[in-house]
């Protein structure tokens, strides 16, 4: 997988989205960040590869490393300061900005646990799986947005293993949500300008013949997901999409991606043969 940009300068319906990672980016300083999430999914396949998807997002999400709990708080401070953004009452992650757009803050890094989790001050009972954001921070896209703002953001390979972690903490409360996303990268990976790699990278997929466009995708992105990812967490992963993909199994997975659960296992099975390598 080699890194990428996107130069979106002439979509000037993004010209709101300069000016929030302007806001955020003299906030945070030094303090790495991307844009991830819904967001970033649709800067990658809608404005850069016009793929459309029918999910539409009403929030932006930004992560942020960050060493302390009390760096990620001045950071926060520094944004109500501007007098740009609100508190959203009861929730510590999630601010409102004055165009009505939802912002959401998650800090990772240093202040995760050993379970990959965080635990949000002051008492700690709100915890969230943070698991693949420091993954993700490594393979950022560069995107270049109206008014000349650079950004960086989520990569489809790393969104996709944020979708999964998210899917298995929140599918109960927010069903289908991580779960159609997965289902739309799964899908439309090649055309997101991964096409000619299948033949630098994969040839063995076009020599097949049984040959799906849509599963070679599947495999590639499997394959991109795991060169992201050290030992423990490759183990986590397999474990996950041997569970989904087994036809024996409960196929959750495949149940909340809501389409011919026949193409979904298909694509399960592929994504899991890339990311074992097979």
């Amino acid at each position: 997988m080699t890194a990428i940009s996107l130069d979106l300068s002439k979509k000037n319906e993004l010209r709101w989205l300069s000016g929030l990672v302007r806001q955020v980016a003299a906030a945070a300083g030094d303090v790495p960040f991307f844009i991830t999430g819904a967001t970033a999914r649709g800067l990658i396949l809608q404005y850069g590869y016009e793929i459309e998807a029918a999910r539409k997002t009403q929030d932006v999400d930004f992560a942020f490393m960050v060493e302390t709990w009390p760096a990620f708080e001045a950071l926060r401070s520094r944004l109500l300061a501007t007098g740009e953004f609100a508190a959203a009452p009861g929730n510590a992650h999630r601010l409102l900005c004055n165009t009505g757009m939802l912002v959401d803050l998650v800090p990772f890094g240093a202040i995760e646990r050993p379970d990959r989790t965080i635990a949000w001050p002051p008492n700690g009972s709100v915890v969230m799986n943070v698991f693949g954001f420091k993954e993700a921070l490594a393979a950022t896209i560069s995107v270049l947005l109206p008014k000349r703002i650079t950004t960086q953001i989520v990569s489809l390979p790393a969104l996709a293993l944020l979708k999964i972690s998210a899917w298995t903490e929140r599918r109960h409360v927010q069903p289908g949500k991580d779960a159609y996303d997965l289902r739309l990268i799964l899908r439309h990976y090649l055309d997101a300008g991964n096409r000619d790699r299948l033949y630098t990278e994969a040839p063995q997929l076009l020599q097949q013949d049984d040959f799906d466009y849509e599963t070679a995708g599947a495999w590639l992105l499997g394959h991109d997901m795991a060169s992201l990812l050290a030992a423990d967490g490759k183990a986590m992963v397999a474990a996950l999409l041997e569970r989904e993909s087994n036809p024996n199994g409960s196929l959750a997975l495949v149940g909340d991606m809501r389409t011919d659960p026949q193409t979904i296992m298909s694509l399960l099975s592929a994504m899991r043969r890339g990311f074992l390598g097979s």
